[in-house]
């Protein structure tokens, strides 16, 4: 009854409250169990059930939020990578200063990263470095994998939307940012998931000219691009706290 009521009371009060919920829930499951057990041995001889009861309660309340809260930040994420520069005709006879490779940190992937940088901040607020028992991992790597994951698909359809629009310039920056987004979230990220980074950069490269290899640093903006993603980004990879 308390965990079902916790959970009506939660789910009205958004994430900020799932994780709060969550946070009890951990601090029961790690250090406060053996308390409840001993007090529970004085009251009943059916201590061990009453806790297998009590545990699955508890669990099952955590698990609940927590995979509302993962599917929120990640739906949350995903929205964040908009690319309507894309969308914006420019006159290819100059060199726009959109299109500039000294103009700063691309926004699309300074308001993206941002969102991982928060989602990573609320946790560590939350829970700090507790791990997650049924997984072994600590809940703040799965909720900064689950926001990369967002990240990463969300970039990936918009840049799929327009892939048939794409101008050579455009399509070698993107191929240089769609670079430095593997190399700051790869330790985060799944395997199916690095694939389709990897494979829309391969396909932004074939559309830049670069050949099959699809080499990173080739084009018109040369090496010189990446290395400036990588020093301008550098903050976030900081934030992320690799």
């Amino acid at each position: 009854k308390c965990c079902d009521g916790l959970a009506s009371y939660v789910r009205d009060r958004g994430d900020a409250a799932r994780l709060s919920a969550v946070a009890e829930c951990a601090e029961v499951l790690s250090n406060r169990m053996r308390d409840v057990r001993r007090e529970i041995g004085y009251l009943t001889n059916n201590a061990e059930a009453v806790e297998e009861v009590m545990m699955e309660d508890i669990m099952g309340l955590e698990g609940a939020m927590f995979d509302e809260f993962l599917d929120s930040i990640r739906s949350s994420a995903a929205s964040c990578c908009r690319m309507g520069w894309l969308d914006q005709k420019t006159d290819l006879s100059k060199e726009m200063p959109s299109e500039s490779p000294s103009m700063g940190f691309p926004p699309y992937l300074s308001a993206s990263l941002l969102a991982i940088v928060r989602c990573r901040a609320q946790v560590e607020q939350a829970l700090g470095t507790k791990v997650r028992h049924p997984q072994g991992v600590s809940y703040q790597h799965i909720a900064i994998a689950t926001a990369a994951e967002g990240v990463a698909e969300g970039i990936c359809e918009q840049i799929q939307q327009r892939k048939m629009t794409l101008k050579v310039r455009q399509a070698d920056r993107l191929a240089n940012e769609m670079q430095f987004l593997i190399n700051t979230l790869k330790s985060y990220l799944q395997s199916e998931t690095i694939s389709l980074l990897e494979g829309t950069r391969r396909m932004l490269c074939s559309k830049a000219g670069r050949g099959p290899d699809g080499l990173a640093g080739r084009g018109p903006d040369g090496l010189a691009a990446l290395e400036e993603l990588e020093r301008l980004g550098r903050v976030y990879v900081l934030c992320l706290g690799q």
